[in-house]
C-alpha cells in the first residue's frame, strides 16, 4: 500500500459545542473500553476484531501489539479519516496513535515501542486555545524508534528511520535518518535496504 504523502488536509479546529450529551457519553464509553479493556486482551483476533468494528482500517498482517493507546472521537470520525495501517506493519507495546486529524501508515512499517503519534495540538495563537488537527502520514518502509514523538502535519516519507526519543516536528524525506529534539537529518538509509517484508508471526500475549 502506497500512502499519499500530499493528504494534508487544512488547520481544523473541533466545535466544543452541539455533542449532543448521549452521544458524547457513549463516545467516552468507547475511548474507555477500547484503552483500558479491549487493549490489554492477550488476543490478537478480538483487539483487531474490536478495531475494525470502531472502523479501523488494517491490511493483513498488520498488528496492533497490548497497551496501545488510540486517540478517536468516535467510530464516524474514525471511518471517516481515522486510522489506517498497512500490509505487514508493527505497532509496539504501549504507543500512543492519535487518529483525530488523520493517520495513515504505510507497509512494512515498523513503531517501536512507547512511540508517540500526534494529529491534534493548541495552536498558540488562538485566542480560545481550541483542539486543531492536521494528519500524520508514515509512508512504507519507515521505521519510528522507542519513544519517540512525531507531531501534527508530519510526513515520515518511505523507509525513512527515527532515531528513539527523537522528536519529529517537520516532514522526514525518503531514506533519511533522524535524531535530536527537534529532529534533525543524521544520516541516509541505503535504498536497497527497503525491499524487505516483516512477517514475524504474531504471537499471543503480544
Amino acid at each position: 500500500m502506497s500512502v499519499a504523502v500530499d493528504d494534508v488536509r487544512e488547520l481544523v479546529f473541533e466545535p466544543a459545542e452541539g455533542t449532543g450529551r448521549l452521544k458524547l457519553f457513549v463516545v467516552r464509553v468507547l475511548n474507555f473500553l477500547t484503552n483500558h479493556a479491549v487493549a490489554h486482551v492477550p488476543s490478537w483476533r478480538l483487539r483487531h476484531a474490536w478495531y475494525r468494528l470502531l472502523g479501523v482500517r488494517l491490511a493483513p498482517g498488520s498488528g496492533i501489539h497490548m497497551g496501545c493507546y488510540v486517540w478517536f472521537y468516535g467510530p464516524g470520525q474514525l471511518r471517516r479519516d481515522g486510522l489506517v495501517i498497512g500490509a505487514n506493519s508493527r505497532v509496539n507495546r504501549g504507543c500512543t496513535l492519535d487518529t483525530r486529524g488523520g493517520l495513515r501508515i504505510g507497509d512494512n512499517v515498523s513503531i517501536s515501542p512507547e512511540a508517540m503519534i500526534l494529529t491534534a495540538y493548541h495552536p498558540p495563537e488562538d485566542p480560545e486555545f481550541r483542539v486543531a488537527t492536521k494528519p500524520v502520514v508514515i509512508d512504507d518502509y519507515a521505521f519510528v524508534g522507542a519513544r519517540a514523538t512525531v507531531l501534527a502535519g508530519v510526513t515520515i516519507g518511505r523507509g525513512a528511520v527515527v532515531a528513539a526519543g527523537a522528536v519529529v516536528t517537520r516532514d522526514v524525506p525518503p531514506l533519511a535518518i533522524v535524531g535530536g529534539v527537534p529532529a534533525k537529518q543524521v544520516g541516509t538509509r541505503p535504498a536497497e535496504a527497503v525491499g524487505y517484508v516483516i512477517d514475524e508471526p504474531l504471537r499471543l500475549f503480544e
